[in-house]
């Protein structure tokens, strides 16, 4: 026997290492992970022809060396070693059949470090019931097509369900199919391409399609128990059925670990592995991408046998498909009358939208009467300029959006804000009116603004404020509980003494299985200096995805208005409708209940009891219905909303329902074009003790 040379040369390229008459040649023994490194045998010795690799981690190029072993042609081989994905300390050993030469060679591996931005996931289509649970949160939500996926979230898709996400910027896509569990470790993204995305497949199938090919230290892996595939760029089938994984490669390459041995996936071929079947199987395809994309959508209800009946519908379902995929909308469309604070008005506003990724833009065509005998003016209505009749005026920016991992700032119509449990501001929204909302996100930390103001023309621009009402809010995850805290101003100068000035909203909160236990505190400081305040604690119950309850108990000193910014209060405050600083103290319950068949079906009742006589109970409700297509006949959406104070407290009123303490809206939708179509509404004027009705051409979103 030779005593063993152990020399280790360390130069800038090769590194060699000698053992006995086998020399082994290393490129370089540090290796990144999911990096390849050339390993050169060579042996003088003519009766070894043949060696066998063992590796306590990675792999090689050609997988089956794992299992066959490789060749040495004229006493010289060369090999490609493949990194395990995840860093170590590896080692590659060298037998022969019998054992009695064996050599081994080690490196390390390790991991580029890259200081890498979170970024999101968009959602392109959803179907069916999909559960979404946010970051260090343990409660079950259904999943709006709205929500954006963020890192440490997770996913659960029903029987029925089906979601595919993006990320906005690169062309990185994921299909989740039905009955899937997917929780995301890692979702990061730099502006200049640097990827670090990593999800846990519990279970379900998933496709992964990654256009992009991904820059040194960068990284894609799904993993799922003892499996880990990582890519580069490729297309490939995810799947965790009962424990078993496939994977199954479309394009590119697939390198799967399993055991802490990597196998490469080429095209055209099928990883299997099972915890009863150790050594893994690697065959050729069972199925084309199409018919495994067909697979994992959610089932439908069987079409007639008949030929050309199934031919229209795929012509149809391509069509679907195109239209899910376009950037470009018809946009805002409103044709008929608009109540502005006192006055109302007669709009025709025509605006198409685009959107590119995390940017949006809407220009529009808007004018008006204020009657219908009036001559047509050109731009949105407004009471701090002369009506214009230069048809320049027409053109304006009715939606602008930029949307980043770190800033998100909005242009466009009112949405309904809610803050806290909704003490003080529950479902407040300014009518027919555009808003500026912006925030800045730093991690789990949020801090955002909404800023009342809209254009009303460009040439020459024109702008206006909408509202009163500006607030800027703090929203922090600080892990064992939540809390936001939120500023909101009322810079009317003309203001009453009844009318609040300043208000300082704070809610703290914790997630904990399907409840969430919350807290709200309230101060509201008047205009003629008088401070009032409210308190909510309760618990909110989820039973995802039909039911949420919440009981709660609160507190509202003299003169504290609950709910008082909703979404009448710009009608209240524009008609000289106040805050009540006559109210007396008291304590009281409050119960909401929320029942949603997802997406036919959302009915929301919430009433809050005061104990005191001298205070205005609260009852409020909204409900929504979707009513399928059948036939030729769309889709009808019908809904209402409905607010009553003093409820079944009041014996001065004849109705129980409809009286001088009621506001009720009610609309039913007739879609005609994309979003668009005739609303029929309906509205009671508690004032004047009856109905009101209107039929417009909206833009509409459900």
């Amino acid at each position: 026997m030779f005593k063993k040379l152990g020399v280790i040369f360390f130069f800038v390229i090769f590194t060699s290492i000698l053992f006995g008459n086998v020399v082994i040649n290393v490129e370089n023994t540090t290796v990144y992970a999911g990096e390849s490194v050339l390993i050169e045998v060579s042996t003088d010795q003519s009766t070894l022809t043949h060696l066998y690799v063992d590796v306590t981690s990675g792999g090689f190029d050609d997988p089956f060396i794992l299992f066959d072993g490789f060749d040495l042609v004229d006493g010289k081989a060369n090999l490609t070693f493949l990194a395990p994905l995840i860093p170590a300390e590896t080692t590659i050993t060298f037998f022969n059949e019998d054992k009695t030469f064996e050599k081994m060679l080690k490196l390390k591996v390790v991991e580029e470090k890259i200081d890498i931005p979170e970024t999101k996931l968009v959602i392109l289509e959803k179907k069916g019931n999909v559960l979404y649970k946010k970051p260090n949160n343990d409660v079950w939500d259904s999943l709006a097509t709205k929500t954006v996926i963020q890192e440490k979230s997770e996913l659960l898709t029903l029987e029925n369900g089906f979601v595919h996400l993006k990320e906005p910027n690169l062309n990185i896509e994921i299909k989740v199919a039905a009955d899937t569990q997917l929780y995301i470790k890692r979702l990061r993204v730099s502006e200049s391409g640097d990827i670090d995305i990593e999800y846990e497949l519990k279970k379900g199938a998933t496709i992964n399609r990654i256009k992009e090919i991904l820059a040194p230290g960068s990284k894609y892996l799904v993993g799922s128990g003892s499996v880990v595939a990582g890519v580069r760029g490729t297309e490939f089938g995810f799947e965790n059925i009962s424990g078993d994984t496939k994977i199954r490669t479309f394009e590119g390459t697939v390198y799967t670990m399993v055991n802490n041995q990597l196998f490469p996936v080429t095209a055209g071929n099928m990883f299997s592995y099972s915890p009863q079947q150790p050594k893994p199987d690697i065959q050729k395809l069972d199925k084309p991408l199409e018919d495994y994309e067909k697979d994992l959508s959610p089932k439908t209800e069987e079409q007639p046998s008949e030929q050309q009946p199934e031919k229209k519908s795929e012509e149809k379902t391509k069509q679907d498909e195109n239209q899910q995929t376009t950037k470009a909308n018809i946009g805002n469309i409103s044709f008929g009358k608009q109540q502005k604070g006192v006055n109302s008005y007669l709009v025709y506003s025509f605006a198409p939208n685009f959107d590119f990724g995390p940017f949006g833009i809407g220009i529009g065509f808007n004018a008006y009467q204020e009657d219908i005998d009036s001559p047509l003016y050109y731009g949105l209505p407004t009471e701090n300029s002369s009506p214009s009749e230069n048809i320049l005026s027409a053109l304006s920016i009715n939606y602008l959006k930029f949307d980043f991992p770190a800033f998100y700032i909005r242009y466009g119509i009112s949405q309904s804000y809610t803050k806290g449990l909704g003490l003080f501001m529950n479902n407040y929204t300014i009518p027919y009116s555009r808003v500026i909302d912006t925030e800045l996100r730093f991690g789990n930390i949020k801090i955002g603004g909404h800023v009342p103001y809209e254009i009303t023309s460009l040439i020459p621009f024109n702008y206006q404020q909408t509202s009163n009402v500006f607030f800027a809010y703090l929203d922090a995850d600080l892990s064992i509980f939540n809390i936001e805290v939120t500023a909101i101003m009322n810079l009317n100068k003309e203001k009453p003494e009844n009318e609040f000035n300043q208000a300082y909203l704070t809610t703290i909160y914790k997630d904990i299985l399907f409840f969430r236990l919350g807290v709200e505190g309230d101060v509201v400081l008047t205009n003629d200096g008088t401070i009032v305040y409210g308190l909510l604690a309760g618990p909110i119950i989820n039973f995802p995805p039909y039911f949420q309850f919440m009981l709660g108990i609160n507190y509202l000193s003299d003169g504290f208005n609950m709910e008082y910014l909703n979404p009448y209060y710009e009608y209240n405050s524009a008609n000289g409708i106040y805050m009540n600083l006559n109210n007396k103290s008291s304590f009281g319950i409050v119960g909401k209940s929320v029942f949603s068949i997802s997406p036919y079906l959302n009915i929301l009742i919430n009433y809050n009891k005061l104990f005191s006589e001298n205070r205005d109970s609260l009852l409020t409700g909204q409900m929504t219905l979707n009513i399928p297509s059948l036939g030729g006949i769309p889709q009808l959406t019908a809904g209402f909303s409905y607010m009553q104070y003093n409820f079944l407290e009041d014996s001065t009123v004849e109705n129980v329902f409809l009286n001088n303490n009621t506001n009720l809206q009610g609309f039913i939708y007739y879609p005609i074009l994309e979003n668009s179509g005739v609303i029929y509404s309906i509205t009671y004027n508690m004032k004047k003790q009856k109905f009101e009705y209107t039929l417009n051409f909206e833009t509409k979103e459900f």
